[in-house]
């Protein structure tokens, strides 16, 4: 059961849309997943009640283990395979639900508030791979250093390594790249940061899914253009993405 976190410091890096995107497609391949969301705007959890998917709204609730956030869970499931659950920054709990929804899901997606707090910590701390997206801008490629630094003192006070990956979002959806992802990748490469290989599009697709609360393979031509190319490039990076996690149970089995 991979446990992934999207985490970037600055908001408006495109880090929901990677995590729906990813969700979308795990879904339609028939797995379990979980979205435990910590943006107290809840664009994850508006997006599931307007499909009417379950959503868990931890403040509201007051349990005592992972065992009852479980209990709770899988009556709130039913025979549905995606839930949302949303938490509060302070929620001393989270740790509970996560544990919970270790035990339902295929995988287990974490989006936190696009600012450092103690909750993207925690979440950090408990993750399998950790995504960091961010837009191909100078100010966001400022924020990417200060969320690896975030990551590398959690991989301290935890006392693992955490595996994470950087990833470009709202990149030139043509063939031409711009000049700011240019220097950026090259940036990046100069200081040995692990960029995914695969990079998430500006696609009107993409932003369909919160507009039509659907996943990807949900929408047609006629409600958002250049599908076919959206559902490519989502392809490609759920590919990389389970590729990684592979690699990583390799590594620690050998």
């Amino acid at each position: 059961m991979p446990n992934i976190t999207f985490a970037n410091t600055k908001g408006g890096s495109g880090k929901t849309t990677a995590t729906l995107a990813l969700a979308s497609e795990l879904v339609a391949a028939g797995a379990r997943v979980a979205l435990v969301e910590g943006d107290p705007n809840r664009p994850l959890a508006t997006w599931a009640e307007g499909r009417g998917a379950p959503v868990i709204d931890t403040p509201k609730l007051r349990i005592r283990d992972a065992a009852a956030a479980g209990a709770i869970l899988r009556e709130a499931v039913k025979d549905q395979n995606l839930v949302v659950i949303t938490t509060d920054n302070d929620d001393e709990t989270v740790l509970d639900w996560l544990e919970a929804a270790e035990g339902w899901a295929t995988f287990v997606l974490s989006d936190p508030e696009g600012s450092p707090n103690q909750w993207m910590n925690l979440v950090i701390s408990q993750a399998d791979m950790v995504i960091v997206p961010f837009a191909p801008t100078t100010l966001d490629a400022l924020q990417v250093t200060r969320t690896l630094r975030q990551i590398k003192q959690t991989e301290r006070m935890a006392g693992k390594t955490i595996p994470h990956k950087v990833l470009l979002t709202r990149c030139n959806p043509g063939a031409v790249m711009t000049r700011d992802e240019r220097d950026i990748r090259a940036l990046l490469a100069k200081n040995n940061i692990d960029l995914m290989g695969v990079t998430l599009a500006d696609r009107p697709a993409f932003r369909g899914m919160f507009k039509h609360d659907a996943l990807l393979s949900e929408l047609t031509d006629v409600e958002t253009g250049g599908l076919n190319h959206a559902r490519a490039n989502a392809a490609a990076y759920v590919e990389e993405v389970i590729d990684f996690l592979r690699s990583i149970e390799k590594k620690d089995a050998a």
